[in-house]
């Protein structure tokens, strides 16, 4: 069922045409192309008061016919006043967790929303946490003829030297419309369309990794491909394999899937049709693939959207499928590597676990409020805790904690290397999840989408950040289970996995 409105906003009415079954979103989004207001700064008043993002519109009381206030700046004059800005006061810094003696905390810088580019926005802060990737862009050869490798590279430059405020990606977004048409799409109000995140991490992915082709070790999952005939045939009379690579793996959902690793072996089968020479005629084959080699950051997609015929969008499944802090990817490597993998898995949880005893004492040790003179990982030097300032606690932290990542990265290095790791590979089927891409809504061309990154700094894994747009805060790492899905709320769309110890 469908109700049309109007909707007034400074001075002019637009008539739509809303589904009262949606949340309140849903009519923003419709709103902001109307407008060009950005939902995040729309006020629209309703029965009841301004509404809420999570309430269905058929509980505001819409009528047939109604015309509902919309309060809000347009995008175009909201940049305008922001780079007008020449003085901020300090008392202007204490939200989302800026604190008022600067950003002592570390918060990293959000990227301002241009116009439905949450999804770049979202993609550029996953990007960001592939450490290979900014050595490129940092480095002396990386002035590429490519707009969007230049435009990159000084999006990543503003985002590192902000110093917590927020950035505008106007050059950067102007590169990417121009390298991919298909993000150039408009509204028929002559506005820039929602788009795929996951479409637009690959897309600009792929284009980083041609231009700095040493990146692929770093980031190509190497896989056998076993295809069988399904059809007349008996042993391996119709069979054949081959390598193959590929920047991501997928993660097929159906009714039978939970968790992860069972969508992700979903993505490694599939069934084709094609010409059998023995058999004379078309025939069915089944592909099989398995790992045989792994890379530092391993890229997962969440196929979460298809198709729908009905509504000519690609509609969201929103089935709940969890996944791990820690995934293990061993049943989907091939046979032949796993021996070589067991070993190398088994020294690396045994190294893991000796880094956290050390980082766990260390705590131990602070929380007591002793000093320590030993040497060693568990050591503190120093006044105890309680002689010192807040700030002087946490900057010693820093350096405590700084250290121990030096003593981690030195005893993992020496591993990896006695376990002979080639360049860019992980030495074991072990990884930790750094980053998250999600989505709100319920189709990829609609919603809203956030990245949720992990704090390298933070040994303990439990300090995450939520970057919605420019707007960025500190959660918990239980707050992320949640993006299992199973609902319109945030979904995880791309995972971003980094090898255990690497």
């Amino acid at each position: 069922m469908s109700l049309a409105i109007k909707i007034k906003h400074s001075g002019k009415v637009y008539d739509i045409t809303v589904d009262p079954s949606l949340n309140g979103l849903s009519l923003k989004e419709q709103v902001a192309t109307l407008t060009n207001v950005p939902t995040d700064r729309q006020k629209i008043l309703v029965r009841g008061g301004p509404l809420k993002d999570d309430v269905k519109l058929n509980d505001v009381g819409l009528k047939a016919g109604q015309t509902v206030m919309v309060l809000g700046t347009p995008l175009e004059k909201v940049i305008s006043e922001t780079e007008a800005e020449k003085v901020q006061f300090v008392e202007d810094r204490q939200g989302a967790g800026a604190i008022v003696n600067g950003n002592l905390l570390g918060i990293p810088s959000g990227l301002v929303n241009l116009g439905n580019t949450c999804y770049l926005n979202s993609s550029i802060q996953l990007l960001h946490t592939i450490d290979e990737l900014k050595g490129k862009l940092n480095s002396g050869n990386a002035g590429s003829s490519n707009a969007l490798v230049k435009n990159t590279k000084e999006l990543f430059a503003k985002i590192e030297s902000a110093d917590g405020e927020k950035v505008t990606p106007l050059n950067f977004l102007s590169s990417v419309r121009n390298a991919f048409p298909q993000f150039q799409e408009r509204s028929r109000d002559g506005f820039y369309k929602q788009q795929d995140a996951e479409e637009a991490y690959s897309q600009i992915l792929n284009v980083l990794v041609t231009s700095f082709p040493d990146l692929k070790s770093y980031l190509n999952v190497e896989l056998k491909k076993e295809m069988r005939c399904m059809e007349g045939t008996d042993g391996d009379e119709d069979v054949s394999y081959d390598y193959e690579d590929a920047l991501k793996l997928n993660c097929h959902i159906n009714s039978n899937v939970n968790f992860l690793i069972d969508g992700l072996k979903n993505g490694l089968t599939e069934t084709i049709e094609k010409h059998s020479d023995s058999l004379g005629r078309n025939a069915k084959y089944e592909i099989k693939r398995k790992i045989v080699k792994l890379p530092k950051y391993l890229t997962i997609n969440f196929v979460r959207f298809y198709w729908k015929r009905e509504t000519g969008k690609k509609a969201k499944i929103m089935r709940k499928v969890q996944f791990p802090f820690q995934l293990d990817v061993m049943e989907l490597v091939d046979d032949a590597e796993r021996e070589r993998l067991i070993k190398s898995r088994d020294e690396i949880s045994k190294l893991e676990k000796e880094m956290e005893e050390s980082y766990r004492s260390l705590k131990k040790q602070k929380l007591s409020g002793e000093s320590g003179s030993g040497s060693g990982s568990g050591s503190v030097s120093g006044a105890g805790a309680g002689s010192l300032t807040t700030r002087e606690q946490y900057e010693q932290q820093k350096t405590d904690m700084k250290k121990m990542k030096e003593e981690r990265a030195n005893k993992f290095g020496e591993l990896f290397q006695r376990l002979g790791a080639s360049t860019g590979e992980n030495a074991s089927s072990l990884y930790d999840l750094v980053g998250i891409i999600a989505h709100q809504g319920a189709s990829a061309e609609s919603g809203h989408y956030q990245a949720f990154i992990k704090d390298e700094a933070d040994l303990t894994g439990s300090r995450w950040y939520r970057f919605n747009d420019d707007v960025v805060t500190i959660i918990d790492r239980e707050k992320i289970l949640a993006l299992a899905g199973g609902s319109e709320g945030d979904s995880a769309l791309v995972l971003l996995y980094k090898g255990v110890g690497m």
